[in-house]
């Protein structure tokens, strides 16, 4: 009899189990049903949304002793974190990927080097369009051997983000140049 104890034990686990599933739940009322679809509605429209793009871009800018024609790819991530009631925070990161620049009238090639993270906030009652500069560095070609090179912080570049009410990212777009006031 003690050898069989424990697989009885078993048995009667396994028939407690079976009959735990076999149970039917009791079925939701109409009023909790759409109390839990309201909350899930709610919980989905707060997370956080995410997009991130590589664009390229091309213009001329005012460098600090002559113009400069830039080419390369600026890599830009956005991050949104909506509030429950609507609106919330942006974080746009932009990073420069592979860009020069050729100074004229000189001809000399300008290395930009850099990345710039920004939080903005965005609203709760309409699309909102985010307009941000980050600093890069502008390299000179006269550079001496093992230099340290000084931050020259530029803003040629306008990074543009459309962003929902509720947080979903929609255009991403970048400039080169001054833009008008």
């Amino acid at each position: 009899m003690r050898r069989n104890a424990p697989r009885l034990a078993g048995n009667v686990c396994l028939l407690t189990a079976a009959l735990g599933l076999s149970v039917p739940a009791t079925a939701a009322t109409a009023a909790e049903s759409a109390r839990t679809a309201r909350t899930v509605r709610a919980a989905a429209a707060a997370l956080p949304q995410f997009r991130s793009v590589s664009l390229p871009i091309s213009g001329t800018f005012a460098g600090p002793s002559e113009k400069v024609r830039l080419t390369g790819t600026l890599d830009v991530t956005v991050i949104t974190l909506p509030g429950a009631a609507g609106g919330g925070t942006a974080q746009i990161i932009s990073s420069l990927d592979d860009t020069s620049g050729t100074g004229d009238p000189s001809g000399e090639t300008y290395d930009l080097v850099g990345a710039g993270r920004d939080n903005l906030p965005f609203s709760a009652g309409a699309t909102t369009t985010l307009k941000v500069r980050p600093s890069f560095v502008l390299i000179s070609p006269v550079v001496p051997p093992n230099p340290i090179v000084p931050p020259n912080p530029i803003r040629p570049v306008t990074v543009s983000v459309t962003v929902s009410s509720t947080g979903v990212i929609g255009a991403i777009t970048a400039t080169v140049g001054t833009p008008a006031p």
